[in-house]
Order: C-alpha cells, then sequence, then structure tokens
C-alpha cells in the first residue's frame, strides 16, 4: 500500500483534470497499523477502504508487506459494512473474511498457516494495515471514482472473487465446527 496522503494528491489531481462531478470535496485518510481496531464511519460521511497486509506479518509472507487484500467503498448509511462485515464471514455475502476462506489456495502466499470462522476476524486485525479514505456523503461519483483510482493504483486480492466459491466454502467450514 502507498502513501494515502501521495493518493488523495494524485487522485485530487487526476479528478480536476477530467472534472469529476462533485469534485473537489473534502477528503481525508486515517491510517490504522496491525494490530487495528476498526474505527467508526463518521455521521455525515462515505469512506474507501483498503486492506493490506502489514509489516509484521508482511516480513514472513512471499507477497511482502504492503500487498492489498480488499479495497471496498460504503455510503454513509452502511457503518455496520464499514466497522464489522469485513471482519465477520457470516456477516453478509462479501466480505473478506469469506474471501479468506474461501481461497486456501492463496494462504501460504499471505503466510497463513491456518483459518477458521471464527479465527479469521482475529487473523484480519492482527495481521492487516487499514487506510480509510473518508469524504462527505453526497458525493456518490467521487465515492465510486475514488475506489475505482485506488483500487488501480494499489491493486486488490480478491477483487472480482467468485462469490459462489465463498459461499461454497463458507458452507463447509461451518458444517466442521
Amino acid at each position: 500500500m502507498t502513501d494515502a496522503d501521495s493518493l488523495i494528491a494524485h487522485f485530487g489531481e487526476d479528478a480536476t483534470k477530467v472534472g469529476i462531478d462533485g469534485w473537489p470535496c473534502p477528503l481525508r485518510s486515517e491510517v490504522l497499523p496491525a494490530p487495528h481496531r476498526p474505527s467508526t464511519l463518521p455521521p455525515g460521511s462515505a469512506a474507501v477502504y483498503v486492506f493490506a497486509l502489514g509489516p509484521a506479518a508482511g516480513q514472513s509472507a512471499p507477497c511482502g508487506t504492503g500487498t492489498v487484500l480488499k479495497v471496498g467503498k460504503v455510503g454513509p448509511n452502511s457503518e455496520a459494512r464499514f466497522r464489522y462485515m469485513h471482519y465477520s464471514p457470516g456477516s453478509s455475502n462479501s466480505n473478506l473474511a469469506k474471501s479468506l476462506l474461501a481461497h486456501p489456495i492463496l494462504w501460504p502466499w499471505l503466510g497463513i498457516q491456518h483459518l477458521t470462522v471464527d479465527s479469521v476476524g482475529h487473523w484480519i486485525r492482527t495481521n492487516l494495515d487499514r487506510t480509510n479514505f473518508f469524504l462527505p456523503a453526497g458525493h456518490p461519483q467521487v465515492l465510486a471514482t475514488l475506489e475505482v483510482y485506488i483500487r488501480a493504483r494499489v491493486g486488490s486480492v480478491f477483487e472480482g472473487a467468485c462469490p459462489q466459491a465463498s459461499r461454497h466454502r463458507y458452507a463447509i467450514d461451518r458444517a466442521a465446527r
């Protein structure tokens, strides 16, 4: 994951050049290094968030520090998705915890020995840095463009992961408990 302030500066320059509807607007970042506690979505805000392998976990993982696992966005009425859902595989149809459980082939590359439904949220909080980019609600084009822009700039392991495989793997894992 590259420097958040640099991403904001480059986005601002590029958004100005192409005339993104709703730009300019205030945009700020928050970096939560691993181990992290999810913050709250400020009232009246939307956000783009990034989960990336932190320095301690990245030292022993073949993929390396800073590998981005997930980039997502939330609107102002999505506090639960922003704060909790990516840490719990049963919380929604698509989240980081579910993706991690669904794709054990990536575990060695990510430095993961073993994960379960009960341990995946702890692993995420302990091993991943989280960077949040906040903007005021009411700028949907800026929010959508910022998500795509950040994903393009930093990459993301689990974008486009098959949701069917995620549901299947989660059902198998729950049955094994």
